[in-house]
């Protein structure tokens, strides 16, 4: 098995050992680019990420300054999934509109 596929083999763990695989997964993955030039896949991949995460914090954070006396896990989790949308919308987007990209 390559070490692409292991978070996806992890069905059958344990929620808190799939987190914690999906989290060290991630920083293997990064890790492996340490010596790579700036500007590649691997630098999209990472900003990606992080616009994804950033957005959903900031998302959250509104959503829980409006004084919610009970707080929804669900909602917690349909404002994530529609930040990481809007994220993956604009990524579509500007996709679109870019010139061709080849690898060096």
């Amino acid at each position: 098995m390559n070490e692409l596929s292991k978070p996806q083999a992890n069905n059958l763990l344990p929620p808190e050992q799939q987190i914690l695989d999906a989290h060290q997964f991630l920083k293997d993955f990064l890790a492996k680019f340490d010596q790579a030039k700036r500007g590649g896949i691997h630098d999209f991949m990472e900003i990606s990420l992080f616009n994804m995460v950033n957005l959903a914090i900031k998302n959250i954070d509104a959503y829980l300054q409006t004084g919610h006396h009970e707080v929804s896990a669900t909602e917690i989790m349909h404002i994530v999934a529609d930040s990481y949308q809007k994220v993956l919308d604009g990524i579509k987007r500007n996709l679109g509109n870019m010139r061709p990209v080849n690898f060096k």
